[in-house]
């Protein structure tokens, strides 16, 4: 099931939205330029060397660092599976991913955010 939702922020809450986004962003373009250095690709690898280090650098909890290693390590995944040469994956919209069961979740036929 693919779902493609858009959600009504209450207005104060918008620049805590805006600022997760953006700090989300950054630490994923900061561990790409990093994975296109050392082309490591493995998750364990990428964890062990900067897990804490974008804990720290950004004041990520733990489950959005381990967010951003697997959002980095899929854009390289799925150029290099596209045919594309290795070269510095980029971070450019908002987003930010969600997680299963955590931030998100399907009981009884209701979506719940």
């Amino acid at each position: 099931i693919t779902a493609k939702i858009q959600i009504d922020v209450p207005h104060e809450h918008t620049e805590m939205l805006t600022k997760t986004i953006h700090t989300y962003r950054e630490a994923c373009n900061y561990l790409s330029a990093l994975v296109f250095q050392t082309k490591e690709l493995r998750q364990r690898a990428l964890h062990d060397l900067y897990y804490r280090e974008l804990r720290s650098r950004f004041g990520l909890k733990s489950q959005m660092a381990q967010s951003v290693i697997r959002t980095v390590i899929a854009r390289y995944t799925s150029a290099r599976s596209n045919g594309h040469d290795w070269s510095l994956v980029q971070f450019k919209r908002p987003e930010y991913d969600l997680v299963w069961h955590r931030d998100y979740s399907l009981n009884d036929d209701r979506f719940s955010v």
